[in-house]
């Protein structure tokens, strides 16, 4: 399809009184989402979620296949462990590896305290 052809059909579509360079100047949802966030006052839940989102990245796909996070509330971070095992290897070896790398991720005020539990 032709550029001039798009624009006869395009312009012969389009409702009026509509604009389609405003339309083509539209921001992607990737750039919204957080600026309408921060307008709702949630900016920090946000950055809270960022956890759920990037836990393979933050922790490593060996844990990530073992350890995932449920809840984060107040600060407390839940995480899911399949194993007993793994329970104590993350609570007494990496715990405070994991938090700081979680802090670094979402800010040191979103996690201050990370618990592991079997389930």
């Amino acid at each position: 399809m032709t550029p001039s052809l798009r624009a006869r059909v395009l312009q012969e579509w389009q409702p009026f009184g509509v604009n389609l360079s405003l339309a083509r100047a539209s921001s992607p949802a990737s750039e919204l989402v957080p600026e309408v966030m921060k307008k709702l006052g949630l900016e920090q839940r946000l950055q809270q979620s960022q956890v759920f989102f990037r836990w393979t990245e933050i922790v490593g796909t060996d844990i990530a296949h073992h350890a995932q996070p449920v809840s984060l509330r107040n600060g407390l971070l839940v995480v899911s462990v399949d194993h007993p095992v793994w329970l104590q290897e993350l609570s007494l070896y990496h715990k405070k590896l994991i938090l700081q790398k979680v802090q670094k991720c979402v800010g040191k005020t979103a996690v201050r305290d990370i618990r592991f539990r079997i389930g």
